[in-house]
């Protein structure tokens, strides 16, 4: 089967590759690495008048009506270009959470990101408590915050976060400002910027609570999934662009007299990432379209065979161009170690191989496919 994208897709993928061409590249991501914030305000602006902060959102409350597969192709041009703008960590994900809970309250605070007016996180994950997003150790007792959160992908810049917490026996999502939280700011392995959070009896009344209840849970992993799509959109950038210039490092680097790309076990090894890219490819299109579905089992189905995918077959390209490179390959100066953390730690977050592996067997057995 022949999957082709639409015309309005390929021209935002054409255009993400453009803005990215002319706005970011190798030495933009190094000054990047060092910085605090990586909410630079001019791309930031330039990203708001290409559309991409409305993008992934309904017409009806500011956006342009973009499905995942739009969102997928600017995230896959962010991973090409080592991008750290938090685009999916402060537009993606706390918009599609906003639009989800789709209360008067929760459209207010989705319109303020789509017009660039705030930086808004999401705060998902608790300190040893794996990948579980349903059982958050953070409370509201007598009407006050208490806990903590980790991993939290802010970007160094963001000025609120919607949290998950406890209120009773009831899942709860709340927004909470970060000046009220104590911070610890960090550097993640791909240089993204992340922080840990911890909460001091925060006064919580009720206009910071968004959503509560069991449709909570829902509205979580509906964003989850697509954020598990978006993981593979930038490893397959990466990968794509690992493989070019893996490709083109074979075709003029010369050892014993001729090009290391005349070597059998080298052409063994490129024609391995070229194979494993095109079904990375094939993969990428499957879970971008199976993410938005409404059949939660099949969604979850369709994330978790991508992500564990990816983590064993992009990984393996980035290793396969660090071999070919030898030990130039994981120099600072030299990207190609860069793009090998990114996609180490994309095949990290919002669940490792065996996670997913596992959720993918329990998954398919529920359905008598096991």
């Amino acid at each position: 089967m022949e999957f082709n994208l639409s015309e309005n897709t390929t021209m935002v993928a054409d255009t993400a590759r453009r803005y990215l061409k002319d706005h970011y590249g190798f030495v933009t991501y190094n000054e990047q690495l060092n910085q605090a914030s990586h909410c630079d305000p001019a791309r930031w602006q330039l990203m708001m008048e290409l559309g991409w902060l409305g993008l992934p959102f309904p017409e009806s409350i500011g956006g342009y009506g973009g499905e995942l597969i739009d969102v997928a192709m600017i995230v896959r041009e962010l991973g090409a270009a080592l991008c750290l703008d938090p685009y999916v960590d402060l537009v993606v994900a706390p918009g599609k959470m906003l639009e989800y809970i789709g209360t008067e309250r929760a459209t207010v605070v989705l319109q303020s990101i789509i017009k660039n007016d705030e930086k808004v996180a999401c705060a998902l994950y608790d300190c040893h408590a794996g990948y579980s997003v349903h059982k958050p150790t953070a409370s509201i007792r007598d009407g006050k915050l208490s806990g903590q959160k980790s991993f939290v992908p802010d970007g160094g810049c963001a000025n609120r976060v919607i949290a998950t917490a406890r209120i009773g026996d009831e899942l709860a999502l709340l927004l909470v400002p970060l000046e009220s939280c104590e911070i610890t700011r960090y550097r993640a392995l791909d240089g993204s910027r992340y922080a840990d959070l911890v909460f001091h009896d925060i006064e919580i009344d009720d206009g910071m609570i968004l959503s509560r209840g069991a449709e909570t849970s829902r509205v979580i992993s509906q964003v989850i999934a697509w954020l598990q799509a978006l993981d593979c959109a930038r490893m397959y950038g990466a990968a794509n662009a690992l493989y070019q210039r893996t490709l083109e490092y074979a075709k003029t680097r010369k050892q014993f007299g001729a090009a290391i790309g005349s070597f059998q076990v080298i052409q063994h090894y490129l024609v391995d990432m070229f194979t494993d890219l095109q079904q990375l490819e094939s993969m990428l299109f499957m879970v971008s379209v199976k993410a938005e579905l409404g059949n939660a089992q099949e969604r979850d189905r369709a994330c978790s065979a991508a992500k564990a995918y990816y983590a064993d077959k992009a990984v393996k390209i980035a290793q396969q161009a660090i071999q070919i490179h030898g030990g130039i390959g994981v120099t600072e100066e030299l990207d190609i170690g860069h793009y090998f953390r990114l996609m180490t730690h994309c095949s990290l977050t919002h669940g490792h191989r065996d996670y997913h592996l596992d959720r993918l067997a329990s998954l398919s057995e529920v359905n008598g496919l096991g």
